[in-house]
């Protein structure tokens, strides 16, 4: 693959990270503050997230091999297209693994009994 080639497709996927990471950034980090229990610690997370948003499309466009068949036949069009896919691939499961890592304790602050206790059944 030519150099031409991997610096458009990592362009791809870097635009597709940045909107990604445009989008989920502010709610990601007011949800992190409420979990983390402060805008410091949620400020370090979300930084990890963005960081991992940004890197996960770069990585699976980078795999060795994966662009090759459609780079030798010089068509851009199924190169880029392929660059595409495979970015956005990476952008949702980096998605996927955030959501999981948040989920976990948001789920358990809603199983967790109320702190008080259950007034309705003491009447």
């Amino acid at each position: 693959m030519s150099l031409e080639i991997l610096l458009s497709v990592w362009a791809v996927a870097l635009v597709l990270a940045l909107l990604a990471i445009a989008v989920i950034v502010r709610p990601l980090f007011i949800v992190l503050a409420e979990v983390c229990g402060g805008r410091d610690r949620s400020r370090f997370w979300t930084v990890y997230a963005c960081l991992l948003t940004l890197m996960a499309p770069l990585l699976t466009v980078s795999t060795p091999g994966l662009l090759d068949a459609a780079a030798t036949t010089g068509a851009t069009g199924a190169v880029l297209q392929r660059a595409v896919f495979y970015a956005l691939v990476g952008i949702i499961i980096a998605l996927l693994v955030m959501g999981r890592a948040v989920w976990r304790p948001i789920a358990r602050l809603l199983q967790a009994p109320p702190a008080g206790g259950d007034q309705d059944s003491a009447s």
